[in-house]
């Protein structure tokens, strides 16, 4: 009963966002198709024009990386003070994690699906493709199969990133001050100065036999990874499992603040 009841408070914390986010999503799609209509002169090449809306898939990942962002401290001082163990917080967590991605996986595909059929249906030269659709075009197949796979590569990713963004809010809420200061500071230092200054390293002191060892080693092994789309899903779900376990690891000795 304290599962089902911890299950269902973080579900129901979510519908809010959820909702207003799609609600978002559907009101910028209705302005940029008022004003692409608007615009049809314009963009008309022999009297016909084709428009392709992307990047709501993209856009889910970073809201759902958000949501977990900004998952963690309330439900797990919930939890402790209604007597829900920390084990039956995480395994909750992750079937809300994994309910909120399967969820917006599906309405993302049917927003792409509706966007297209209006398209079709209005001459008015739309197109939505997921982020599915643009990375595998050769795996759509038929609509009914392309959907069907559109959904479960969505649902892995969102998954991937909700693990993602819950692993760096309980980060955060074990570190220190120092802590949160250096890795605040620091992680997106490295990103975007590491490259660049591994690069200039790699040129002076190793002959750039580290490039080499990445071209090698590394390349083969993302290729495998993300080439096919069975590889990729698989990919994925390892990432969120791993990212889950970091998660547990940092919630079972977590302590109230």
């Amino acid at each position: 009963m304290k599962a089902k009841a911890c299950f269902l408070y973080q579900i129901l914390d979510l519908r809010w966002a959820v909702l207003i986010y799609y609600l978002v999503i559907f009101c910028l799609t209705l302005l940029t198709n008022i004003s692409v209509i608007s615009m049809t002169s314009s963009l008309s090449i022999n009297g016909e024009h084709t428009v392709i809306m992307s990047g709501l898939t993209f856009a889910s990942g970073i809201f759902i990386f958000i949501v977990g962002l900004n998952s963690f401290t309330e439900s797990f001082r919930f939890a402790l003070q209604n007597g829900v163990s920390r084990r039956t917080l995480f395994l909750t967590r992750l079937a809300t994690a994994g309910a909120t991605a399967l969820f917006m996986g599906l309405v993302d595909q049917l927003f792409h699906s509706l966007v297209s059929l209006a398209g079709q249906n209005l001459s008015s030269g739309w197109m939505s493709l997921s982020l599915f659709q643009q990375l595998y075009p050769q795996a759509w197949g038929n609509p009914v199969q392309g959907f069907f796979l559109s959904v479960v590569f969505g649902f892995c990713l969102l998954l991937f990133m909700a693990n993602a963004g819950y692993a760096v809010v309980m980060l955060f809420y074990r570190l220190n001050k120092l802590g949160k200061v250096l890795v605040g500071a620091g992680v997106p230092a490295l990103l975007i100065f590491g490259i660049p200054v591994l690069k200039a390293l790699d040129s002076l002191y190793f002959g750039e036999r580290l490039r080499a060892f990445g071209n090698a080693v590394v390349q083969p092994v993302l290729d495998f990874a993300f080439h096919t789309v069975p590889n990729c899903m698989f990919s994925l779900l390892v990432l969120a499992a791993l990212f889950a376990l970091f998660d547990w690891l940092l919630l079972r000795r977590a302590i109230v603040r």
